[in-house]
């Protein structure tokens, strides 16, 4: 094992100790992180939206050396943080207009010229964000971790909410077993909204059906012991990703709205957590495992909308973090670490051969393909792809 390999296992082993989720305080590392916007690619919400779905299932040659001739470019005016530490979440309206989730900063920034400047959109005292969305202009929620996993994060509301597009925001009253934090917020194609969290426990799926004018949450503990992300298809089909039994990574699946799930992946290794749940088509979808021990580094990938997956090895020998999964066509995708030792790779063939990015650092916690041109990843820096590509008729 090379220099990097091993302080890549170091830094794995480490991990333990917080489990990276939303166990982190400030000045630590690790983490989920938020979702996409609405589209056939998977987590998040608002209508119209391309979303982590990027360009889907099309097949045009042109598309892909547009790609292959773009580079990630860092925003040099968006909110960074350093020491390992990361921003966890980004969402897009269009080109210019964006949200940053900083818990870092305990705040929600705000951009109208596509990352060139940032304003405070939101700040509280005790909260750590790693989570924000919008279903429309005006009605959008951040997710915050929730009291009780270190002494600087004591805020106790789970879901903040704002009706006048950012400007004011206040604490989301949820019926049930309240969920003690949010990590990710996603929604179905039908409008329904769902939250889940969090990372170290206890895990909690919480649902709105009126674009989040009230929410119910239930216990996912007979499940996960982590929840990190989400995927729904209707308001009753859905996967959720996280630690299960064995603390291995795992997908549960559900068909009436969560009030029972089935285990449909469970990875090889223990000491591992699934992070990034991402669909680029209704069929084609891929999973970041976060090894937390020695590996050996994989993700997971289904054909077939997530009924089954097959894990698959990505190029690193021992434990590879993988936190951000993000794929702007069935094929072509990035996968990227927590460690920031660790390089960034894509593959343009859907996973079965990889290279290293390099333009695009570590750690990387969420990828945002806003249209066929556009792209934005966040993570101790924020990264805009920007493509140069005309559509063929």
């Amino acid at each position: 094992m090379n220099t990097r390999r091993r302080a890549s296992a170091l830094w794995s082993l480490a991990l333990l100790a917080v489990l990276a989720g939303c166990s982190d305080d400030p000045s630590s590392t690790g983490g989920d992180g938020g979702a996409g916007a609405t589209g056939t690619g998977g987590s998040g919400a608002a209508g119209g939206m391309m979303g982590t779905g990027g360009m889907g299932g099309m097949a045009d040659d042109a598309y892909e050396q547009a790609i292959r001739a773009a580079s990630w470019v860092e925003i040099s005016g968006a909110p960074s943080v350093s020491g390992g530490a990361k921003n966890d979440d980004i969402f897009f309206f269009d080109d210019d207009h964006g949200f940053l989730a900083s818990g870092n900063d305990h705040a929600i920034y705000e951009t109208q010229d596509g990352g060139a400047s940032w304003t405070t959109a939101f700040s509280a005292t005790g909260a750590y964000f790693r989570a924000v969305t919008f279903t429309d202009a005006m009605t959008g929620f951040a997710g915050n971790i929730g009291a009780g996993l270190a002494p600087s994060i004591n805020d106790p509301n789970p879901i903040y909410g704002t009706s006048d597009g950012g400007a004011t925001w206040s604490p989301v009253t949820i019926s049930g077993e309240a969920p003690a934090g949010i990590c990710n917020f996603t929604s179905a194609p039908d409008g329904t909204l769902f939250g889940v969290g969090r990372a170290n426990g206890p895990t909690h799926l919480a649902t709105s059906s009126d674009g989040g004018a009230t929410w119910s949450s239930v216990s996912l503990s007979s499940w996960l012991s982590m929840a990190i992300d989400a995927r729904f298809t209707s308001a009753d089909e859905g996967l959720v990703v996280g630690m299960g039994p064995g603390s291995k990574c795992t997908v549960i699946r559900t068909s009436d709205g969560g009030a029972t799930f089935d285990t449909v992946f469970s990875s090889t290794a223990s000491g591992s957590l699934c992070w990034k749940i991402n669909f680029p088509t209704d069929d084609v979808g891929y999973v970041a495992i976060q090894q937390t021990t020695l590996g050996p580094s994989a993700f997971a990938k289904t054909t077939d909308g997530g009924a089954t997956w097959q894990e698959l090895p990505l190029p690193d020998m021992g434990a590879y973090p993988a936190l951000a999964a993000g794929f702007i066509t069935a094929d072509i995708g990035w996968m990227v670490s927590e460690d920031p030792l660790e390089p960034a790779y894509r593959t343009y063939d859907g996973g079965a051969t990889w290279e290293e990015d390099p333009s695009l650092k570590a750690p990387i916690n969420r990828f945002r393909f806003v249209d066929v041109d556009t792209a934005y990843a966040v993570g101790a820096k924020v990264y805009k792809l920007q493509l140069d590509y005309t559509p063929s008729n």
